[in-house]
C-alpha cells in the first residue's frame, strides 16, 4: 500500500496526480488542478489515455481554485472527454470545483432580457475575452506567441453542467466549504477540509462584484449561466493586492538564517484566499495539499483537528502557492513537518522564493527534508549547495521526464 506523487510539469502553474495504491490491482486516483492548456496536451492527456488503457479512472479531479494556470488546462479536458457517462478519454467519478453558482444563495434567476444593453454588453465583451492568452514558448523555446486557450468558447462550469458531471455531489451540490461538510471518505480514503470556508467564498463574491463594478456594470448581480461564464473568465485573471518583492539570488545573499527574518506578510488574494485545501488520509500515511491557499486559515484548521499532536508529520506537504513567501509562515511550519516538500514552479514571478525554502530547512529536524521540484530555477540552484544542504540536513530534487515519488 503506497501513496505515489506524480507533479506535473506545468510552468507556472500546478498538476497533481495521486495514485493511492490498494493492491497491484486497486488504485485511487486523484488528479488535482490541470495546469495551463499545453499542461494536458503535453503531459497530462497522455498520461490520462494510459490509465485509461489500465482499466483506472480518475476517482476524484479536485480544481482547487479559479486561477488560469490552475484551471486552464482542464477546459480542453473536460471538453474533450466529452459527455461523463460516455467518457472519450477516461472515466471520473466525481469533480470538485467552486463556480460562480455555490458563491451566493437567494439570489434572483433572471434572464440577461431584464439586463440594460450597457450591462449585457459588458457581461458579453468579458465573455469574449475568455481566458489570459498562453504563449507556447513557456514550454518550448519559440519566440512566435500563439493563443491556446484564451478562447476555448466555454467555461469549466458551463462544460461541467453541460456533460453532466457529478459535481459537488459529495457536498449535496454544495459548495466546497468545511463550514459545509468537514470530510469526504471514499473507503480507506479520506479527505479533511481545511480550507475554504464561507469567509473566504464571501471575500471572493465580494471581489468579484467590486471587479464587475469596476469594468463599468451597474446593474443587480443574478444568477444566470452568462454571470457563471463571466465569473470565472475574469477572475482567471485576478491581480494580487500586493506586490511580494522577491530578494535577489546575489553573492551577497549568504546566510540562510537571516533570510528568515523576513517580516511574514500573509496573501490576501481572494482566488487564493478561495482553494480548496485538505488532507489526504490513507491508512497511517497523510498528505498535506495546499493549493495557494492562506496559511492562516490552514494553521487554525489544523491546529483544531491534530490539536493532541505537538508536531504533525505529514508524509508529504505541497507547498502553498508556487513557494510564495507570503503563503508559507513560520507559524504554520512549527506545528507541521514533513521528508518530501513538493515545489510546483518556474521560476515565473519570482517563485519559489528564498526566503520560504529558508523557512522550511532552517528547523531543527530529526529527518532529512527532501524539497522537490519540477524545474531548475535560481531558487533551486542556490539551495542544491553542498555545504548548505549538510548543515540544515535536506536534499533537493528536481523532477525529470514525469518521474514520480513514492510516498
Amino acid at each position: 500500500m503506497v501513496i505515489k506523487m506524480n507533479m506535473l510539469p506545468a510552468k507556472y502553474g500546478d498538476c497533481f496526480l495521486i495514485e493511492i495504491k490498494y493492491e497491484e490491482s486497486k488504485v485511487f486516483n486523484i488528479l488535482i488542478d490541470a495546469g495551463l492548456s499545453l499542461t494536458y496536451k503535453n503531459y497530462l492527456k497522455p498520461k490520462l489515455s494510459e490509465m485509461a488503457l489500465n482499466g483506472q479512472r480518475i476517482d476524484l479531479f479536485i480544481i482547487t481554485h479559479i486561477d488560469a494556470d490552475h484551471i486552464a488546462g482542464a477546459i480542453p479536458f473536460i471538453k474533450e472527454n466529452g459527455i461523463a457517462d460516455t467518457p472519450k478519454i477516461i472515466s471520473i467519478n466525481e469533480i470538485w470545483h467552486n463556480a460562480y453558482r455555490h458563491l451566493h444563495t437567494n439570489i434572483p434567476t433572471e434572464s440577461n432580457n431584464n439586463l440594460n444593453k450597457m450591462d449585457v454588453a459588458l457581461i458579453k465583451s468579458i465573455e469574449v475575452n475568455g481566458y489570459p492568452e498562453e504563449n507556447e514558448n513557456e514550454f518550448i523555446e519559440e519566440e512566435v506567441q500563439v493563443n491556446i486557450s484564451a478562447r476555448q468558447g466555454s467555461t469549466l462550469a458551463a462544460l461541467l453542467k453541460s456533460n453532466n458531471y457529478n459535481w459537488n455531489s459529495s457536498f449535496d451540490g454544495k459548495a466546497i466549504n468545511y463550514e459545509n461538510k468537514k470530510s469526504v471518505s471514499y473507503d480507506d480514503v479520506k479527505i479533511v477540509i481545511l480550507s475554504p470556508n464561507t469567509e473566504k467564498l464571501e471575500k471572493l463574491k465580494m471581489f468579484w462584484k467590486t471587479e464587475l463594478v469596476a469594468q463599468g456594470y451597474i446593474g443587480d448581480i443574478m444568477e444566470s449561466e452568462d454571470f457563471d461564464d463571466a465569473f470565472e473568465f475574469l477572475l482567471s485573471r485576478e491581480k494580487v493586492d500586493f506586490q511580494e518583492n522577491p530578494i535577489e539570488i546575489s553573492s551577497q545573499v549568504k546566510d540562510v538564517e537571516n533570510l528568515i527574518l523576513e517580516n511574514f506578510i500573509e496573501d490576501t488574494s481572494a482566488t487564493n484566499g478561495s482553494s480548496i485545501s485538505f488532507v489526504i488520509e490513507f491508512k497511517d500515511k497523510k498528505v498535506l495539499y495546499l493549493a495557494d491557499s492562506h496559511p492562516g486559515i490552514i494553521y487554525e484548521k489544523l491546529t483544531e483537528i491534530y490539536g493532541d499532536e505537538k508536531k504533525i508529520i505529514f508524509d508529504a506537504i505541497k507547498i502553498s502557492h508556487h513557494g510564495s513567501k507570503s503563503n508559507t509562515s513560520l507559524e504554520l511550519l512549527d506545528i507541521v513537518d514533513s521528508p518530501y516538500y513538493f515545489i510546483s514552479a518556474n521560476g515565473k514571478h519570482g517563485h519559489p522564493d528564498l526566503v520560504t525554502i529558508a523557512r522550511i530547512i532552517s528547523r531543527p529536524t530529526a529527518f532529512s527534508r527532501n524539497i522537490i521540484f519540477n524545474y531548475k530555477t535560481d531558487a533551486s540552484k542556490f539551495f542544491n549547495n553542498d555545504s548548505l544542504k549538510d548543515k540544515f540536513n535536506y536534499n533537493i530534487k528536481i523532477l525529470e521526464d514525469m518521474d514520480s515519488v513514492i510516498l
